[in-house]
């Protein structure tokens, strides 16, 4: 199965940490794919997540080590979800696996 070209650029974009600009890009990229493709609850949940973790940074100053408290694991669940897209495999259990993800760190975040 060829490689989709947006979904390369999505992973060549999780290359390295995340930031909040790259969460802001993950966003709306999962959003636009999400209105365009037959995996609309994946690109649904996906955009929700990143969202999510966006929000978490707005208005506040966060240091990097909440700041990696909440990113902890994310990137690798989002790279996880898009490789198995593009290999056409079900990638149901991953995408509970990143929401549970995006809870602990959540979780971390407000301790």
């Amino acid at each position: 199965m060829p490689d989709d070209p947006r979904i390369s650029r999505l992973l060549e974009l999780l290359n390295g940490s995340l930031s909040q600009d790259k969460l802001e890009v993950l966003s709306r990229e999962f959003e636009a794919l999400a209105q365009d493709r037959n995996d609309t609850l994946v690109f649904f949940v996906l955009q929700h997540v990143a969202q999510r973790l966006t929000s978490a940074l707005e208005g506040e100053a966060v240091d990097y080590v909440r700041f990696v408290e909440l990113t902890a694991g994310m990137a690798d669940g989002f790279c996880g979800i898009l490789v198995g897209l593009q290999h056409g495999r079900t990638v149901t259990a991953d995408l509970e696996a990143l929401v549970i993800n995006l809870f602990q760190n959540l979780g971390l975040y407000r301790a």
